[in-house]
């Protein structure tokens, strides 16, 4: 290895030629431009080496080859978490929801009350059900059927069933599918002595309300007059299954089979 002093020789002699040589081809530029470059380099590997010795094993590195295997288990992977349940209800919402009530129609309401009559235990409660049924057939008219029904029982009060029957007619022009208003046609007619209309009308409310027990009491007078003892008593049976209440001691009854069969002997 050179002495300090041979070193500082051959550097001052270097420069010494390196200046000659400047003043033709610019040595001294080239030389220091390498030293300058050697300089960079030997820092930069410094600054790596050090980064490599302060930087910590990685725990993730894979064990060298001469490693012994470690004889501890593998730890087993913990669990995700349990879902979590969804929040229960309040005690209002797991009570059971009522149903729901069904819409009942007119209709529906009067089919009811019809079998309540047929049930009815006292006079009195078949006559308040024969109220609620004859409020809710009627219930269906329309203003102006109304008004021709009111007249036509003016006119009957003031004996011209004539014009009330024509009244009634107008009526069931408007709404024929009222039963109410056949059976009360029928009952003018009966007035106006048109037996025959009578008959024919009551089918007609008949057929559109065959639970109407009016109707079927007005038919079994009907045929009285018509001295048709045996229709007039089956519609008068007729009559005590929609409403037993109206012939309790069945006194018309027993009268009506005389009628329809004679005394027996």
């Amino acid at each position: 290895m050179p002495s300090p002093a041979s070193s500082g020789w051959r550097l001052t002699h270097d420069m010494r030629a390196t200046r000659f040589s400047a003043r033709r081809r610019n040595g001294f530029l080239h030389l220091r431009s390498r030293f300058l470059i050697l300089l960079m380099a030997g820092s930069c590997l410094l600054a790596s080496a050090g980064q490599i010795v302060a930087a910590p094993a990685s725990t993730h590195s894979p064990a060298s080859a001469g490693s012994a295997p470690s004889s501890a288990p593998a730890k087993a992977p913990t669990p995700p978490p349990a879902a979590t349940s969804a929040p229960q209800q309040s005690s209002h919402d797991n009570k059971p929801s009522a149903p729901s009530a069904k819409k009942l129609t007119r209709q529906d309401r009067i089919g009811l009350l019809a079998d309540q009559l047929a049930h009815a235990k006292t006079p009195e409660e078949a006559h308040t059900l024969e109220d609620m049924l004859e409020t809710l057939r009627s219930a269906g008219l329309s203003p102006t059927t109304q008004l021709l029904l009111r007249r036509a029982q003016k006119d009957v009060s003031a004996e011209k069933p004539d014009n009330a029957v024509d009244d009634m007619g107008d009526a069931i022009a408007l709404q024929p599918d009222q039963a109410i208003l056949w059976r009360s046609r029928a009952q003018m007619r009966l007035i106006a002595g048109d037996l025959a209309g009578a008959v024919q009308d009551l089918g007609a409310a008949l057929q559109r309300d065959p639970k109407d027990a009016q109707s079927w009491n007005l038919l079994t007078t009907v045929e009285e007059h018509r001295n048709d003892g045996q229709a007039a008593l089956k519609a008068w049976q007729k009559m005590l299954d929609l409403n037993p209440m109206a012939d309790k001691n069945h006194k018309r009854l027993d009268a009506l089979r005389i009628k329809a069969f004679g005394q027996p002997t």
